[in-house]
């Protein structure tokens, strides 16, 4: 099973955790790490290196960050390197629901594209929609 790792400014991604948790029930191999502004980037390095370590089961690990030229993202970056790790910027909740159920029947490279593109048709312009324009 892939594994993920939310990486965020703030506190989002426990907060996007908490949620995804509160409707599927399904958060195991999921970890939230934070970046607050006291933080050394060092500090964030280390506790999002342990939080891959604690989540790849053996399939890999996808790191999900709140905004790309972040400073989340900016430290996840080069983990994409180490070979079983994907970045994927913009996260979302209707993209970790995805995520949730579909990470154990999905290999690594497919999902990360799946998961994309899942965030991006879940953003909606709700008034053009009521409209029938979308």
């Amino acid at each position: 099973m892939i594994g993920a790792v939310i990486i965020t400014h703030g506190r989002l991604a426990g907060c996007l955790i908490e949620t995804a948790s509160a409707v599927t029930g399904k958060t195991d191999n999921i970890k939230a790490v934070h970046v607050e502004g006291s933080d050394t980037t060092d500090s964030v390095r280390v506790a999002l290196s342990t939080a891959i370590k604690e989540t790849n089961a053996g399939d890999g690990v996808i790191i999900f960050t709140d905004l790309f030229g972040g400073t989340p993202t900016n430290i996840a970056l080069p983990f994409c390197s180490v070979g079983d790790v994907e970045v994927i910027t913009g996260v979302n909740l209707p993209m970790l629901f995805k995520f949730i159920g579909h990470r154990a029947d999905m290999a690594m490279a497919a999902l990360a594209v799946f998961l994309r593109d899942c965030g991006r048709e879940s953003i909606v312009l709700a008034g053009d929609m009521l409209k029938g324009k979308q």
